[in-house]
């Protein structure tokens, strides 16, 4: 009796360690991605590289994979059958526009106060996605915790953009990533639902990103048309990573929003998101370095993800786990 009360306890915070690991990657890829645009003078293409670099090792690795594959018929049946919801196959378009958010914004904000930004925007959406039960993890109503960790999540942001010295014109550009946390807890609970489907989380980080790489192309092609495209790519393979990074952080999400939701997966990625955008910008600052109140923001961010990530769990023992249908 012992051991399975303990057995699940264990298994949240592993996944909890795992979510933060996540936030390290997604850091870390958009200063990469940002970076890549400035270099190029060219955020739609940079989105393009980072996402398509990251399909093709995919389509390497999904060739050779025997359980992507089967993963990808169970889906394909799933959907023919509507036990889950077509829509759930566009998440990849909420990842790509998560990567344009990146290289249009970092590289104007710095990468701190993008991350805050989109830290309020992750939270909310984690909030009212588990409260309709739109994850693998099933409904879990509104509590203290979880509605205070999201408040205090936006208040973190107001507290950043104190006494920032950018015009406020300049700060408009924050309005993308706060959307952006929206659409990508979204998109982390549609993963999570194919994953369970799937039996791996190999396919529906494949049709991320196929599906991503489609979309930036498009957009890509339409920008080149009047702009052209940059007369050289920069040889450092440092700016290369983004993509390899992004499908090991999507794979993670879609494994562990199953096991603690939507928004614990989110907020538990905050901590390492905000942990990594300080250690970025503090030494490889770049265009806007992060001031006190940025860094205050980001305390109170991560004083938000801790808790909200501190449930009472007898206050959810009445609630199915069963997720619902479509």
């Amino acid at each position: 009796m012992t051991h399975h009360t303990h057995k699940p306890v264990m298994a949240a915070w592993v996944a909890i360690l795992l979510a933060v690991v996540a936030g390290v990657l997604r850091t870390s890829q958009a200063r990469i991605n940002g970076a890549l645009a400035v270099e190029i003078q060219d955020a739609f293409l940079s989105g393009v590289i980072s996402f398509g670099s990251g399909f093709l090792i995919l389509l390497l690795i999904f060739s050779f994979n025997k359980k992507g594959k089967e993963g990808w018929r169970k889906l394909i049946a799933a959907l023919r059958s509507g036990g889950i919801s077509k829509w759930f196959t566009l998440a990849g378009s909420a990842g790509a526009a998560y990567v344009l958010s990146q290289t249009l914004v970092v590289g104007i904000t710095g990468v701190a106060l993008y991350t805050v930004a989109f830290v309020a925007g992750l939270s909310m959406g984690g909030l009212f996605l588990d409260l309709w039960g739109i994850g693998p993890a099933g409904k879990k109503p509104l509590s203290v915790n979880r509605v205070g960790g999201a408040a205090l999540g936006i208040a973190a942001v107001a507290l950043s953009l104190v006494g920032h010295s950018m015009a406020a014109s300049a700060l408009l550009p924050l309005l993308l990533p706060l959307v952006c946390g929206v659409m990508v807890a979204w998109q982390d609970a549609a993963n999570g639902r194919m994953t369970v489907i799937a039996g791996t989380p190999l396919t529906s980080t494949f049709l991320n990103f196929m599906v991503g790489t489609g979309v930036l192309l498009i957009v890509a092609m339409f920008n080149s048309f009047s702009v052209g495209l940059p007369s050289s790519l920069p040889s450092q393979p440092y700016f290369y990573l983004g993509g390899a990074i992004g499908v090991i952080f999507i794979g993670i999400t879609a494994v562990v929003v199953r096991e603690i939701g939507v928004l614990l997966m989110g907020l538990g990625s905050i901590a390492g998101q905000l942990l990594m955008a300080l250690i970025l910008d503090f030494f490889f600052p770049s265009a806007q370095t992060t001031g006190l109140m940025i860094l205050l923001g980001a305390c109170l961010a991560f004083v938000a993800a801790a808790w909200a990530a501190w449930p009472k769990r007898r206050m959810h023992a009445h609630v199915a786990t069963e997720p619902p249908q479509g």
